[in-house]
């Protein structure tokens, strides 16, 4: 036969701040005394309250928040901020385009001079307000065609950590 387990006001309070329910030991005895929070009520004074474990657990999920199916993606909320901040035209600063910096890059991963003309095309019609094609950037990426790509941090300079993004994103689409 199993018994149940009773708690004590204290050790309730003691569960509910670990919860961040209350912060306060008197709003558990005013629960208990509205019935909001079920238990057995004193006989005497020195008694006093004892909290069934059932109880106890039935309101702390009517209490605590359904974090069971909330997944916090980090990334995704950097990305969020990132856009958010970019809408106000806010960049750290920008990467300038060149035919010779595409064709030294394309050189080096042996990619056809066929992509490297459509990653011109594309720098070129993703910077069209600009004289010269460039991708401007904030902290750890960069946007090109209305999309948030990191640098490739496995290269020196900002130049390459960008233009090696741009060819697979490129090829890719």
């Amino acid at each position: 036969m199993v018994t149940e387990r009773f708690y004590t006001v204290q050790e309730v309070f003691d569960i509910l701040t670990t919860n961040k329910v209350t912060s306060n030991i008197e709003s558990v005895r005013r629960w208990l005394r509205q019935g909001k929070l079920v238990g057995i009520a004193p006989k005497s004074r020195k008694e006093g309250w004892q909290i069934p474990h059932t109880e106890l657990m039935k309101f702390l999920d009517q209490r605590t928040p359904n974090t069971t199916n909330v997944a916090l993606d980090e990334e995704a909320v950097r990305a969020a901020m990132w856009f958010e901040i970019t809408r106000k035209n806010i960049w750290e600063g920008y990467i300038p385009i060149t035919k010779s910096l595409l064709k030294e890059a394309a050189l080096h991963r042996q990619y056809s001079t066929h992509l490297r003309e459509e990653v011109w095309e594309r720098c070129v019609n993703n910077s069209i307000a600009y004289k010269q094609p460039r991708v401007n950037y904030l902290l750890d990426a960069f946007s090109f065609e209305g999309q948030r790509l990191k640098f490739d941090l496995s290269f020196a300079s900002k130049e390459e950590q960008a233009i090696y993004v741009i060819f697979e994103y490129v090829k890719k689409n």
